[in-house]
């Protein structure tokens, strides 16, 4: 009987320490983001360091996730993109046949996954913006939550949704910057080209279908952020990202 309470004993307490421990994991909670934008960018593109200078000016507003993904479409100009994946030119070309864009573009803005234009034109795509802010996320949006835990890894909740649904969890690693390249080559010779909040790499993590679901990830640095989002360049559902003071 003695023996039995202190193996009982034991239990409660190793129960216990784990539930406890779980919080202590936790190092820093994302913010729910309220718009995202991507910039469709070229070191090899005559209008993309001004349309970087729009994407940092978005990155500085609340509660928005403003995103670089430069892309090698005019490296056969003169110079090869340094920052330019594969990854991102994917990403592209799916906005690209969902949104029903005639090819590739740049500099090219995409609202929440549902609205597309070029950067060139700063007053419009401020209007897209704010339409799209107006607007809101779907009735289908998440709960979303990203937290970066002590032993380094990121960990993506999405909580329970409509029966029926299907998603895409996207995570991503981005550095705010801003990164400067000097360009030696091509139709920006001798320009200083600033990137602001530019992504390092994007992986689909997994699936949402309805049910609470949570993905993890080793690394997720400098700053990390989630996206969820319906399938093949689909409108964006929920974002959550992570952010620390500017340097700029």
């Amino acid at each position: 009987m003695v023996v039995r309470m202190i193996v009982r004993f034991l239990i409660a307490l190793a129960v216990a320490a784990a539930v406890n421990a779980t919080p202590a994991l936790a190092q820093t909670q994302g913010r729910r983001a309220e718009t995202v934008v991507e910039l469709y960018t070229s070191q090899g593109c005559t209008q993309c360091p001004r349309a970087n200078r729009l994407l940092g000016m978005f990155s500085r507003e609340d509660n928005v996730l403003a995103l670089t993904f430069p892309v090698g479409i005019w490296d056969y100009l003169g110079w090869h993109d340094t920052f330019a994946q594969p990854e991102f030119a994917e990403r592209q070309r799916s906005y690209s046949q969902t949104l029903r864009v005639r090819g590739r573009f740049t500099p090219q803005l995409v609202v929440n996954g549902a609205r597309t234009i070029s950067a060139s034109d700063w007053d419009e795509a401020r209007a897209i913006y704010e339409d799209q802010q107006r607007a809101g996320w779907p009735a289908s949006a998440p709960d979303l939550s990203l937290t970066l835990l002590r032993n380094g890894r990121a960990r993506a909740t999405v909580g329970a949704g409509p029966a029926g649904v299907s998603a895409d969890v996207w995570m991503l690693a981005y550095d705010p910057g801003p990164l400067t390249v000097v360009i030696t080559g091509g139709v920006n010779r001798n320009r200083s080209v600033p990137h602001y909040n530019l992504v390092k790499w994007i992986e689909r993590v997994g699936t949402w279908n309805g049910a609470s679901v949570w993905h993890e990830r080793p690394r997720c640095q400098p700053e990390c952020a989630v996206i969820v989002q319906e399938p093949n360049g689909g409108r964006i559902l929920a974002a959550s990202y992570t952010h620390r003071p500017t340097r700029y």
